[in-house]
């Protein structure tokens, strides 16, 4: 199955939409509908890396960034899973449970940061907005990071 954060912040599920986001442009915080249920993601603590999806007042997953410096986060979503760099110069990122990969995700354009995710296991559908959030984040932190070292040099 593949998950699209499509245009318009509408989040797709093989082409059907499953969810609708709203982004906060100054905040590093969005807000997902699925079905009548209301999605908080935020970010909190030192360099934002902690990362809490709230559902009607009540925090439901919790995920962290091991390291400033890196693209891999530990997301506690009921089971343990956890997203990494898929190789150390590539920009597609792995969704990975016990060691084996169940997701692949990369970039849905070469000029966006909206997220694909291609999975080989099933999920939850709120986890799998969770998962794209955080992709999101990281293609854009990415981006960030790519710019300033090139004004840098």
């Amino acid at each position: 199955m593949e998950y699209d954060w499509a245009r318009g912040d509408v989040i797709q599920a093989d082409g059907v939409e499953v969810a609708q986001a709203t982004r906060s442009w100054f905040r590093d915080q969005a807000e997902v509908r699925i079905g009548h249920e209301v999605w908080t993601y935020r970010a909190q603590g030192w360099g934002r890396g902690t990362v809490v999806a709230d559902a009607d007042g009540a925090p439901r997953f919790t995920a962290r960034r091991s390291g400033l410096f890196t693209a891999r986060w530990t997301l506690d979503v009921g089971s343990e899973l956890a997203l990494v760099q898929a190789g150390w110069a590539s920009s597609r990122l792995d969704l990975v449970r016990g060691g084996t990969s169940i997701a692949s995700c990369w970039r849905s354009g070469l000029f966006n940061g909206r997220p694909r995710l291609e999975l080989t296991q099933e999920l939850d559908v709120p986890v799998v907005c969770f998962v794209l959030w955080l992709a999101y984040r990281e293609y854009n932190r990415q981006s960030s990071d790519g710019g300033a070292a090139a004004a840098a040099t």
